[in-house]
């Protein structure tokens, strides 16, 4: 039954390329317009897992439209692998749904459950980068 629920959990996190410039790529992802104020803050956890691809120098999320825009050393790497990148990370993020969940729902203060879950996702995706 987990199996089905992650194809229909990744199948709603599309990814769409809309803008592709040497050094800049932009996404677009619908569930972005979807995030409350409150949980905006976390975007460093994501930033940071983003830039662990060598080469990704920088990122701006616009939460309005739902497009997040990838600066990157087009000598380093490319749209492409960016891309795949990012399909990773979702992956990565769904496989181990149940986990972080359960990590999210314990007693405690939200910025260490926050930290905790970083803590655990990390290495899994370092591992991953070889993949790129």
């Amino acid at each position: 039954m987990l199996g089905i629920k992650k194809q229909l959990i990744k199948s709603m996190i599309k990814l769409e390329v809309v803008g592709n410039a040497p050094g800049r790529l932009q996404v677009y992802v619908a569930q972005i317009k979807k995030v409350e104020d409150e949980y905006k803050h976390y975007e460093v956890y994501a930033k940071n897992a983003i830039l662990l691809l060598k080469g990704v120098q920088d990122l701006e999320v616009d939460y309005l439209k739902g497009v997040v825009t990838i600066k990157y050393d087009a000598s380093l790497v490319n749209a492409q692998q960016i891309y795949k990148w990012l399909q990773i990370i979702v992956d990565i993020g769904v496989d181990y749904y149940e986990e972080l969940k359960q990590i999210w729902e314990k007693e405690g203060d939200e910025n260490q459950k926050v930290e905790e879950i970083w803590q655990r996702m990390k290495p899994i995706l370092v591992k991953e980068l070889a993949k790129v």
